[in-house]
């Protein structure tokens, strides 16, 4: 009986361990899939002039001053109904871009906003989060129309829907 039950508490370590090196096994098989399977890639180190990396995409634009546009009034997308869409836009220029330099360029950002702002909808730009997602569009519009230069982004001064 004393041998029965030695074999037993044998028989429980032996299964004791056997369980904890399963476990073992298994937290290390799920890190394993985490980090080759799950994990976000890391960032790569950019090294300037390497693999076709902007420069540009990679400088500090510092802001500089504020160039107030005046206010637009568009007609928005809305089939069936004369819906309008009255804003005030500013345009964040570079440090070094002056307010005077642009005043015979606001044309190429009134064009951007009213071809942006016309494309959209009441329903859209009533939409939670809309106006920021405006701001950000025109951000990246405008700025592209100046050719990623003079112009930082845009702030929305004014922003009236009827």
């Amino acid at each position: 009986m004393a041998k029965k039950k030695k074999k037993a508490s044998d028989e429980e370590e032996e299964g004791g361990k056997s369980k904890g090196k399963m476990i073992v096994v298994g937290l290390v098989g799920l890190a394993a899939v985490y980090k080759f399977v799950l994990a976000p890639a890391p960032a790569e180190e950019a090294v300037d002039g390497v693999d076709g990396i902007d420069e540009q995409a990679e400088r500090v634009i510092e802001e500089g001053d504020i160039f107030p546009m005046e206010e637009l009034v568009v007609n928005l997308t809305d089939p069936g109904e004369n819906r309008y869409l009255r804003v005030g836009l500013a345009l964040v220029l570079e440090a070094g871009t002056s307010v005077e330099s642009m005043e015979t360029e606001a044309p190429i950002a009134v064009d951007a906003a009213i071809d942006y702002l016309s494309a959209q909808s009441f329903e859209a730009l009533r939409a939670p989060g809309s106006k920021t997602v405006v701001r950000e569009e025109l951000s990246t519009l405008i700025r592209a129309a100046y050719d990623d230069e003079k112009v930082v982004r845009v702030l929305l001064t004014t922003f009236v829907m009827q």
